[in-house]
């Protein structure tokens, strides 16, 4: 699933190409993936794009929002009108290919006045919403961004890390607490501080939090230096087809039985919240 750091880039790249452009169609393939009236929307022009959390927000010069969640296996693919060769295209097969676009996992297109913008979706979680606000997608419930060292600050983290007994892995994964972490870097950040997945939040004390909220801000910023992590079903892409790279930087997450890069421990794999969760015994506690 795209996390902050995947949904960040692909705010910053679509920011770039959508500016300025103005949308002349909006072609629903599965009515599932798209809420609202396209009719709203159509000769509209892009003002910005932003974030908040995992969801993009393309804003239009009307006041109305594309509110756009990929949840899992979304994808947003830019082609410009004059581009031939399609570029990226290592990934030939499969449902997560970008070569040919429309496919069969195109649900939506939104043409604009100099180019296409493809969502494509294999298990169709994602959703794109015509809206007012962004209250309207759950943003007043929404925790700080996790990349904002003023908000995300040491005493709000540790105020609701006190609170709770639960996992602190649960904990840092709760949109509501802090907003934009997933699996991939709730794994890498807990084991850059050394903490154990499952450790009761409460348990944690000041330099143990001082250490975890940089590695959550590090290790995401890293992230999107890299423009994100394409996983092992590489269904992430940037909005050029292209894969993100920091899948090989990745410490943990995914490397059940191999050895840890902190010591000669192996990698263990358990389930927390159901979720995949890996860690090293020996350099976490």
């Amino acid at each position: 699933m795209p996390e902050l750091p995947e949904v960040e880039t692909i705010k910053r790249q679509l920011d770039v190409v959508l500016k300025g452009l103005r949308i002349e169609r909006v072609k629903v393939i599965n009515p599932k993936c798209f809420q609202g009236d396209q009719k709203q929307i159509e000769g509209q022009k892009v003002k910005k794009v932003s974030r908040r959390a995992k969801i993009t927000f393309i804003e239009l010069e009307n006041g109305l929002y594309l509110a756009i969640h990929l949840k899992l296996t979304g994808q947003l693919i830019f082609r410009k009108k004059e581009e031939k060769e399609q570029k990226f295209c290592d990934q030939k097969e499969g449902p997560f290919a970008v070569c040919e676009l429309p496919n069969k996992f195109t649900r939506v297109i939104i043409r604009f006045d100099k180019g296409n913008l493809f969502y494509n979706d294999l298990r169709m979680f994602g959703w794109i919403k015509i809206v007012k606000s962004l209250e309207e997608v759950g943003g007043e419930k929404l925790g700080p961004e996790a990349i904002d060292e003023k908000e995300f600050s040491f005493d709000y983290l540790k105020k609701v890390l006190a609170k709770t007994s639960r996992p602190v892995k649960i904990i840092i994964m709760d949109q509501q607490k802090i907003a934009g972490i997933g699996n991939i870097y709730a794994n890498e950040a807990l084991f850059k501080a050394g903490i154990l997945p499952s450790r009761s939040s409460s348990s944690l004390k000041g330099l143990e939090i001082k250490k975890l909220r940089e590695s959550i801000i590090s290790v995401l910023k890293e992230a999107i230096e890299k423009k994100g992590t394409s996983d092992k079903d590489e269904a992430f892409r940037q909005i050029t087809g292209e894969k993100g790279s920091f899948q090989n930087c990745l410490m943990v997450y995914g490397k059940a039985g191999e050895d840890c890069p902190g010591c000669k421990g192996k990698i263990k794999r358990i389930s927390l919240g159901g979720r995949g969760t890996f860690f090293c015994e020996e350099c976490q506690n």
